[in-house]
């Protein structure tokens, strides 16, 4: 019987990676034809970005409907605002407090080094509309990363081991996207790493909060606003990223260890 379970969930996680490819490959072509400015201009690349985060959750739905139909897709969608799973209400302090300070860090860690930083775009009075846009993004793609994907990969291969994969597997997913959204090559391995840095973050709070989606996507959300509206060096959130998820690795995850 558990192996029959662990067969089946094998083949679950398979599905829902081989599926988000696959139904982001429409993204990938308008993203690929416009940065050659083949159709529109390069400028109107980040247009198809929500095309793209659309994959994960109907990746997730659409096996989610197979398995358990309609049932299984409201409770699935429910993940959204699952915030009652987090009863340590202390943990909504990281969640909307360690990225801004994570950023802080990286800006004054950058600016000491003399590395370049980017010129925020976005004013600060538009931070509201950022965040209720970045937060319905984030939901596209955590219902499909945490909701669906992340616990059968957790109970298969642990905390560690299920983050690691899942954070190659959602670099890879980013980089055809990132090689007409950012300038070079450096940019894009620093953002990569940033990423891989993320990952452990998400899942350090995933664990410590009930395993709560809303968490997650809240937590996205607000990293997707501190991208915006500070300035940026990817080099240097990449090694405050990586910093961040070794000390999360070494103890955050101690915690948790029990049922990861």
């Amino acid at each position: 019987m558990m192996t029959s379970k662990k067969n089946f969930q094998k083949k679950s996680i398979v599905q829902f990676f081989t599926l988000t490819f696959i139904f982001t490959i429409p993204a990938y072509v308008l993203i690929t034809l416009t940065g050659l400015n083949i159709i529109l201009s390069p400028e109107m690349v980040f247009s198809f970005i929500p095309v793209a985060v659309l994959a994960p959750i109907s990746a997730a739905l659409v096996l989610t409907y197979r398995k358990s139909g309609r049932t299984g897709v409201k409770e699935l969608l429910k993940r959204t605002f699952d915030y009652k799973r987090v009863k340590n209400k202390k943990w909504f302090l990281p969640t909307l407090l360690s990225m801004p300070l994570l950023f802080l860090l990286s800006w004054g860690a950058s600016d000491v080094l003399g590395l370049e930083l980017t010129i925020p775009g976005v004013p600060l009075i538009a931070v509201p509309i950022l965040l209720i846009s970045f937060f319905i993004s984030a939901t596209t793609e955590n219902i499909g990363w945490m909701g669906y994907a992340f616990e059968p990969m957790r109970e298969r291969w642990g905390a560690n081991k299920a983050t690691l994969i899942l954070a190659i597997i959602w670099m890879l997913w980013h980089v055809p996207m990132y090689l007409f959204t950012f300038p070079d090559s450096i940019t894009i391995v620093a953002q990569l790493v940033s990423m891989m840095g993320l990952r452990f973050l998400i899942t350090w709070l995933f664990l410590n909060t009930g395993k709560s989606v809303f968490i997650v996507i809240v937590f996205h959300a607000v990293y997707n606003v501190c991208m915006a509206v500070f300035p940026v060096s990817f080099v240097g959130n990449a090694t405050i990223f990586i910093i961040a998820a070794i000390v999360v690795l070494a103890y955050g995850f101690k915690r948790v260890r029990s049922i990861a």
